[in-house]
């Protein structure tokens, strides 16, 4: 795994993209949802509630972190999904899905290292990876925090329309592609995280977990998750 770090080169293209994405976006003002062409999505009904060896635990004192209010999660996202998961052992899974059908208002606000830290968490360190996902890479990230004596790793990725995307600057360039072609792209932030002082343990079970639930979504869903193309 490798410790993602900003470049000055980076931060250029980011600011050169930012200017076209707002010069396409005033020339042509793409008005159709890529969301439209595809099945609709209700993640309630499309995320099962119990898999393999895995159910949702209704009542548990470690809630999934998600600290804004919930007027503000209403006008960024369209739809937003938050569980905790337990296995025949008793670990603990908790799951959170953001979905907008509009990637314009981003899910920037969503990601973990803006949640957490938000929350009182420490951010302890970040790295690059990639998961193994229904026999496809998928680029993503861990993340270590803590608060207190919880020990909290996460893992995540970003879905923009049929791409992968591991940055900003990804973002923009997958934003721009399909706003030239007059869509808009839809997108989904998926993150699983568990209190685990292990943190290897955790990223190992969290994996397992991933897989297993997106092998029981129906095939017709399961791109909406992982995506087809990762965004370079």
């Amino acid at each position: 795994m490798k410790v993602l770090r900003s470049t000055p080169l980076s931060s250029l293209l980011l600011m050169v993209l930012m200017a076209l994405s707002a010069v396409a976006g005033s020339a042509m003002r793409p008005t159709h949802m890529l969301a439209d062409e595809l099945p609709a999505l209700d993640l309630q009904t499309v995320v099962p509630a119990r898999f393999g060896d895995w159910t949702v635990q209704e009542l548990y004192s470690a809630p999934v972190i998600n600290p804004q209010q919930q007027d503000l999660l209403e006008r960024i996202y369209s739809q937003t999904l938050s569980r905790t998961y337990v296995n025949s052992q008793g670990y603990r899974i908790m799951l959170s899905i953001a979905y907008g059908r509009n990637q314009s208002k981003s899910l920037e606000l969503h990601s973990p290292e803006v949640c957490y830290p938000a929350q009182g968490f420490t951010v302890l360190h970040k790295d690059s990876t990639s998961f193994s996902l229904l026999g496809k890479s998928v680029d993503g990230f861990h993340l270590e925090t803590r608060m207190g004596q919880r020990h909290e790793p996460i893992s995540y990725w970003n879905v923009i329309g049929s791409h992968i995307s591991t940055s900003l600057l990804d973002k923009r360039l997958v934003d721009l592609g399909y706003s030239v072609r007059g869509r808009i792209a839809d997108g989904v932030l998926m993150r699983v995280s568990s209190i685990d002082n292990d943190t290897a343990h955790a990223y190992e079970v969290q994996s397992q977990f991933s897989n297993a639930l997106l092998q029981s979504i129906s095939p017709m869903y399961q791109e909406r998750f992982v995506g087809t193309l990762q965004a370079r």
